[in-house]
């Protein structure tokens, strides 16, 4: 049995162990507490600075975001095009259904006429005044729309596509009427420029050699310059009268009327160069001759009358089966205030029905357009 002595010295070491422990205990837990309450520096961004709100092109105020204008662009916001884009594809689709024939398009025609004459181009205005009334009525619909929703939108910067340039499309709407009238009084110059310069091209080549074309130089109304004028604005009356604008008068056909009267001058210098060898005839084809002349001049009096061919031409190839005959002829005839005599070609032309058989007559036949100026013999 252990002596009370050595009984003592275990616990006494026992005591000292725990003690001991206890101040370790002690220690570590004051050690974590002093970690905890330390404030460690962190490597941190600075919280970002909230920009101003951004005015978008319609005037009301948005923050920076997905929908809205961003850094450095100007212009409508993507929300904005979004929107003015499903209206204006469900205003086309609704006109369509509503609307009169044609409609649905017409702003799209109108934007269309705007980008070609901003380029000098007038290709766009192609169209005819029931077309162009389309357009009218249509862009004072949408533009109606845009007022309300999209007052002075314009295009967003971050774009490229046409169809997200909602400014010209605003645009295109709004300036309709100066749109439209600018296309109808752009295609009749151009066309009347391109008249002028195919009687211009011609009297060329006539002084280069005046036998060109055997002397057929002249138009149907060569001596009225004002009936060829009514038949030039006749094309564009309609137009005109839609865009409120009065036809142009006769100082704009200042070049026109002197190349025609080149043309004439030209004609009546060689007048004595040409005679009259036809000498056939057909009293059949002739009468259907003298209607045709009838309708084409009234006041013109027939002085000669012939076919070009003794018999009928048969348009075959090789002996297969013939497509038709033809055949032609001249008329020298008188118009009351020309001196000299006029001479005009006609056609005559029948279609191979089957069978050896031919109509009476094809839609070809009818009198030609150039006339010949020369002396009645």
């Amino acid at each position: 049995m252990a002596s009370i002595s050595a009984i003592l010295r275990d616990r006494k070491a026992i005591t000292s162990r725990i003690v001991a422990l206890c101040f370790i205990a002690a220690i570590l837990a004051i050690s974590a507490s002093a970690q905890i309450s330390i404030k460690l520096p962190i490597n941190k961004k600075p919280a970002p600075v909230k920009p101003p709100p951004t005015t978008n092109s319609t005037g009301n105020k948005n923050p920076i975001g997905a929908t809205s204008v961003g850094r450095g662009e100007s212009g409508a916001t993507r929300e904005e095009v979004n929107n003015f884009t499903r209206d204006l594809n469900l205003f086309d689709r609704e006109r369509m259904k509503t609307g009169p024939k044609g409609s649905g398009k017409g702003i799209y025609l109108l934007k269309n006429m705007a980008a070609d004459a901003a380029k000098g181009n007038p290709k766009g205005c192609g169209t005819e005044a029931p077309q162009l009334k389309v357009a009218l009525d249509d862009g004072a619909a949408f533009a109606e729309i845009v007022r309300q929703k999209y007052p002075n939108i314009e295009n967003p910067s971050w774009a490229n596509d046409d169809e997200q340039m909602v400014g010209d499309w605003r645009r295109a709407a709004e300036n309709r009427q100066e749109i439209v009238k600018s296309c109808v009084t752009t295609k009749f110059a151009v066309n009347l420029r391109g008249v002028v310069a195919g009687l211009e091209e011609s009297l060329a080549k006539v002084k280069a050699d005046p036998k060109l074309a055997d002397g057929f130089i002249l138009g149907r109304r060569f001596d009225d310059p004002a009936a060829e004028r009514a038949v030039l604005l006749d094309r564009y009356k309609d137009e005109f009268a839609l865009i409120g604008v009065t036809m142009p008068d006769e100082s704009a056909f200042a070049q026109h009327d002197a190349a025609l009267k080149g043309l004439l001058d030209e004609a009546k210098k060689n007048a004595g160069s040409w005679t009259y060898p036809w000498t056939y005839h057909n009293p059949m084809i002739e009468a259907k001759a003298r209607g045709f002349f009838a309708k084409w001049d009234p006041k013109g009096t027939i002085v000669k009358i012939n076919v070009k061919y003794s018999d009928w031409q048969v348009d075959s190839v090789n002996g297969s089966i013939p497509k038709g005959r033809y055949n032609g002829g001249y008329i020298m005839f008188r118009r009351p205030g020309v001196q000299q005599c006029l001479v005009v070609g006609f056609s005559y032309e029948q279609d191979y029905m089957g069978g050896g058989k031919y109509n009476d007559m094809a839609v070809t036949s009818g009198m030609h357009h150039a006339l010949r100026l020369q002396n009645c013999k």
